[in-house]
């Protein structure tokens, strides 16, 4: 296990300077149209760096991203990213004021748009203040209203003259990254070079090495995909095989073919994965490590099916990587310990220090500039509000154990308090999740007419399943303390989300408790300690 290089060489062009100096012919990336060598990727993410500098992004200067997992889009922001200019990926659910938002907000004037996506880009043509050029990927951009954008076909920047790589700083932005919440429009996380490397890096971890092959199934527009798994793997010099999208049914035929040996996932990725029908082969695989973010509900289940280890980890735009859960010491449910390189606190509504096992919000303090965000875009008031003293307030609300490990508890804001008792959220929904009959759940806090909070559970249920809130009343109090277990249950085809899928609690908890709404007390069950 190596330490992570001086500051100053956490940049992209000074990990493609390496990556070409130690292996400039080996396979660095490889998706279903193609195969590309460092040195290969290296010419033609300048050759499209080149073409989008003629159109006008500059130093410094941001270009949106709009498109699909592809090896275009790896190469468009590795160029952006060697000369100097930052990318701002957008989300490709995005649609409406969301879409609009991020263009204006960014101030981007050029964009790169897959065709398909081109006839939202029309709907949202009049509201747009600066955005003029729009370079069409995979089409002729027929949607797009005559005479409103200047069109480039995306074959033209693949002919332009090279750009040269820049002398880029830690501190210099690479990216504008828009992470969403669930009360308000997305906010711009400005991200220095240094920041998206040190998230990025394992090389204060045993893994990974030059000579594995890593996965890449989740979306490029999302930190997790881009740098955590492409970028990762250049840092490394290992190989990267990119997949349009996560498939259930055909992750491990890709794992086999291509021989994987790493890869990154969301929980929820690992949830399919189990609940696909057992194969005899299940465990002939040549995966060994899988880094999930949170950890899946069944670790040692998933361990002892796959023959993968899993590993855990937590991070977020705002401050890079901060946990990492060893395989080798793995507890199912927690988010790692703290990573060398930052001082982590948990504290609670007054800024003091909780005990162990105590809920508090996260702080986090880097020990080196420019390997947390530089700010929120245009948010001076909101940076002040995150950034205090040095510590960059979360929002998270984590709890620890003895051993140092942490937990994530929940979002501050969706923690609830009952019977003088606090109460994840999160906790709740996963042992909602864990009855077969249940999809996904979202739990709230409904007001009580004791001054603290009641807890409402909102419950998708699995096709061919019908909703008994008695029975399942009677599942979640085989399995949660007393005053954990929702006196509210309701049953809904979906629940509200934002195009980057996270709940909309608020809207849930606005909805209240009206006639639809199951109560478990006025069924006759009543809790008490003891229960």
């Amino acid at each position: 296990m190596r330490s992570l290089p001086p500051l100053e060489q956490r940049t992209f062009p000074a990990t493609m300077e390496r990556a070409l100096a130690a292996r400039p012919d080996e396979l660095a990336l490889v998706d279903q149209d193609g195969q590309w060598t460092f040195a290969q990727s290296f010419e033609r993410s300048l050759r499209l760096a080149g073409g989008l500098r003629g159109l006008g992004v500059g130093w410094q200067q941001p270009a949106a991203l709009l498109l699909d997992n592809s090896m275009d889009l790896v190469h468009l922001w590795s160029g952006l990213s060697l000369v100097g200019a930052v990318e701002v990926p957008v989300n490709t659910a995005y649609k409406g004021r969301f879409l609009s938002h991020v263009l204006n907000d960014s101030g981007v004037e050029v964009a790169v748009v897959e065709d398909r996506y081109c006839e939202r880009l029309a709907a949202v043509a009049g509201d747009l203040d600066r955005l003029r050029t729009v370079v069409v990927r995979g089409g002729s951009g027929d949607a797009l209203p005559a005479g409103r954008f200047r069109v480039v076909a995306f074959e033209e920047l693949d002919v332009a003259t090279p750009a040269s790589p820049e002398r880029v700083g830690p501190a210099d932005l690479i990216g504008y990254m828009y992470t969403s919440g669930t009360t308000g429009l997305s906010k711009g996380v400005l991200v220095p070079h240094a920041q998206a490397y040190t998230y990025s890096s394992r090389e204060d971890q045993d893994r990974l090495r030059s000579d594995d092959r890593i996965l890449v199934a989740l979306p490029l527009f999302h930190l997790a995909g881009q740098w955590f798994g492409v970028y990762q793997s250049l840092i490394h010099q290992a190989r990267c095989v990119l997949e349009t999208a996560f498939s259930a049914s055909g992750f491990w035929d890709v794992v086999r073919h291509h021989g994987i040996t790493v890869t990154i996932m969301l929980g929820a990725m690992a949830e399919l994965l189990q609940q696909q029908p057992p194969r005899s082969d299940d465990a002939d695989n040549p995966l060994e490590l899988a880094t999930m973010a949170p950890l899946a509900s069944d670790v040692e289940g998933f361990r002892k099916r796959f023959g993968v280890e899993p590993a855990a980890v937590y991070g977020m735009s705002e401050i890079g990587c901060v946990l990492n859960g060893p395989p080798s010491t793995i507890v199912g449910g927690e988010a790692g310990f703290p990573r060398d390189g930052y001082d982590l606190r948990l504290v609670d509504e007054n800024g003091h220090d909780v005990a162990t096992g105590e809920i508090g919000e996260l702080l986090v303090r880097p020990h080196e500039p420019h390997i947390v965000m530089a700010g929120y875009h245009n948010l001076p008031d909101k940076t002040a509000e995150t950034v205090r003293d040095g510590w960059v307030h979360t929002g998270d609300a984590f709890r620890t154990d003895a051993d140092g490990r942490f937990y994530f508890s929940d979002r501050m804001k969706d923690a609830l308090r009952r019977r003088g008792e606090n109460v994840s959220s999160f906790e709740v929904e996963s042992v909602i999740n864990e009855h077969p009959g249940v999809f996904e759940s979202a739990v709230v806090a409904v007001p009580s007419e004791f001054t603290e909070d009641e807890i409402k559970a909102v419950v998708v249920l699995r096709d061919g399943h019908e909703g008994d809130p008695e029975a399942l009343t009677r599942f979640l109090i085989d399995r949660l303390p007393y005053f954990m277990v929702p006196r509210y249950l309701e049953f809904a085809p979906e629940l509200p989300k934002t195009p980057t899928q996270k709940v909309q609690k608020h809207l849930l908890r606005d909805s209240g408790v009206d006639r639809s709404v199951w109560d478990r007390e006025a069924a006759g069950i009543r809790l008490r300690r003891g229960d």
